[in-house]
């Protein structure tokens, strides 16, 4: 096998926040924002952007990109899932390499205060544990089971458990994630059943989705605010 690949997936429809992924934040676009954290990880990897758009792909291949393909009507509607986008860009890796990459890694422009570091943790992370198959970057909730609670179809309010044991609690950010290659293919998922999650902060965990996150993205950039990696 041959080494990381690194998928940066980023289509050119966007009805909640149009023309998000060829937005600039500060002095540096989205794409661009993406490109210098992955090259400040020191990570040694093919990087393969998989859009649907012309100008995007003119972009990206600006930032030294492979954009070897567009990516077809097929995972470029709104209810695409990521998983076969992915899969799609490893089977044309396997194909132009004659391999699989050991591992695949997902990054996306949304994302802009994901840095080198949180890139590099997650890649020693994985190398630190032969037995695990994924790691995915996740934010803490920060509640007990008991203090969360549920909408049901009668309108009331239900909480999720009674539990008086105190639980960590995480959810996926959609920042990063990296996964071995068998279990992507074996699984079709990006969360195969041995995940490691990647803590990071609420910083690192804005996901650029609407307009509400674009000015929460500009407003943590003008503070100058960073993100981490929790645990």
């Amino acid at each position: 096998m041959s080494g990381l690949l690194v998928v940066v997936p980023a289509r050119g429809g966007s009805k909640r926040l149009p023309g998000k992924n060829l937005r600039t934040l500060g002095r540096r676009s989205l794409l661009a924002r993406t490109a210098d954290a992955l090259r400040g990880s020191g990570a040694q990897a093919t990087c393969v952007l998989s859009t649907d758009d012309e100008e995007i792909a003119a972009a990206g291949a600006a930032l030294g990109w492979l954009v070897p393909f567009l990516r077809p009507a097929t995972l470029s509607h709104d209810e695409a899932a990521t998983a076969p986008v992915v899969l799609h860009a490893v089977d044309w890796f396997k194909e132009s390499r004659g391999q699989d990459p050991a591992s695949v890694m997902v990054l996306q422009v949304t994302s802009p205060f994901r840095d080198g570091a949180c890139i590099a943790k997650a890649l020693a992370k994985l190398d630190a544990r032969p037995d695990a198959e994924a790691v995915v970057a996740m934010a803490r909730i920060d509640r007990a089971p008991r203090h969360l609670f549920s909408l049901g179809r009668d309108g009331y309010a239900a909480p999720l458990s009674d539990e008086s044991e105190p639980h960590v609690l995480l959810t996926p950010n959609g920042a990063l994630y990296l996964v071995r290659t068998e279990a992507l293919r074996r699984t079709g998922s990006l969360f195969p059943a041995r995940t490691l999650p990647l803590v990071m902060n609420d910083v690192a965990a804005l996901d650029i989705d609407d307009e509400d996150d674009w000015k929460m993205a500009q407003a943590a950039d003008a503070c100058g605010l960073t993100g981490t990696v929790i645990e």
